[in-house]
């Protein structure tokens, strides 16, 4: 389980809570999951699913959206890990998300980034995205930094930021940043 508080430099405020379960099998883990996404500045609610299988080099996700009263989400995510030992690991991603809203509006945004994680909590990964229909190209960075971890690893407090230059199309030039604080515990 896990709130998260978040804002970025348009000031958009959003709450954002989830609710998770893993289930391991030998060399298969399965996760799933349930989310929902409150903007505080009066954007539609969004709420949806998720599901990932994983085994030792490869993860497979996908992930349903529901956009307030209309609109549909859905993410599907490919992960090769490329490293991994008992302290840290690398990872090669890649991902699809069709986007429909009120059926009259339907576009699709895919991309990929190439991903660091230590077990300590930290993260860094830099990739890039494409809009097809807007022509929108962006470069990504996110961070996660772990601020407090308790003593059983079933209670963290992380902040992180994501970042996105835009290379190509409308917003070409524009940066956009989101920052986040999260807390997430074990039941």
């Amino acid at each position: 389980m896990g709130l998260t508080l978040s804002t970025n430099s348009r000031g958009l405020n959003n709450i954002n809570g989830y609710i998770t379960q893993k289930v391991a099998h030998e060399k298969l883990n399965i996760l799933s999951g349930l989310f929902a996404n409150i903007n505080l500045d009066g954007a539609p609610l969004i709420r949806g699913v998720f599901g990932e299988i994983e085994n030792s080099c490869l993860s497979l996700g996908l992930t349903y959206a529901h956009v307030a009263s209309n609109g549909i989400n859905l993410q599907k995510t490919l992960r090769l890990n490329l490293f991994k030992d008992d302290k840290e690991a690398m990872d090669l991603n890649f991902f699809h998300n069709e986007t429909s809203l009120g059926g009259t509006l339907k576009f699709a945004r895919y991309g990929g980034n190439l991903s660091w994680r230590c077990f300590k909590g930290h993260s860094i990964s830099f990739g890039i995205s494409h809009t097809g229909l807007f022509n929108t190209t962006a470069m990504e960075a996110a961070f996660k930094i772990n601020l407090w971890k308790s003593e059983n690893g079933s209670t963290s407090l992380d902040v992180g930021t994501n970042m996105a230059h835009f290379i190509q199309g409308p917003l070409e030039g524009y940066q956009d940043v989101m920052v986040t604080l999260a807390f997430s515990f074990s039941l």
